[in-house]
């Protein structure tokens, strides 16, 4: 019922099924969007997530009804939306990409160079993830 967008930090993205099982869909850093399936399907979804800060967070958050009006009143919010809606599908492309077709050690080779490109901070030691993963 609420979007969502991260302007500093990391949040990670998790869906519980009905097992009691918690998998990770995304892990998101500064301006990414989330909350916005309720906006799309004009109704309340039936799919709950959770959504931890991994890092401090600072982040807006509007009514769905209240960016719908916003994308009807002008159009470059609703690009803006497409905008973050797209990097959140390619995001999700690349995960899959790295955890098919691969062995174990080349998935994780994969998964940490993403890890580095989204999250890593340079210095003259190399990138550092300032991340708490399992």
């Amino acid at each position: 019922e609420r979007v969502y967008l991260i302007r500093r930090g990391a949040v990670r993205l998790s869906r519980v099924y009905e097992s009691g099982e918690e998998i990770t869909v995304a892990l998101l850093r500064g301006n990414s969007l989330f909350g916005v399936l309720s906006l799309l399907t004009g109704h309340r979804s039936d799919r709950f997530y959770h959504a931890i800060a991994f890092t401090r967070v600072e982040m807006i958050t509007a009514p769905a009804h209240s960016v719908l009006r916003a994308i009807e009143e002008d159009a470059s919010v609703g690009l803006l939306l497409l905008q973050g809606l797209s990097s959140r599908i390619l995001q999700t492309e690349t995960m899959i990409e790295t955890l098919t077709h691969r062995d174990m050690s080349s998935r994780l080779v994969s998964f940490l160079m993403v890890l580095c490109r989204d999250f890593g901070v340079a210095s003259e030691k190399g990138i550092t993830v300032d991340l708490r993963l399992s």
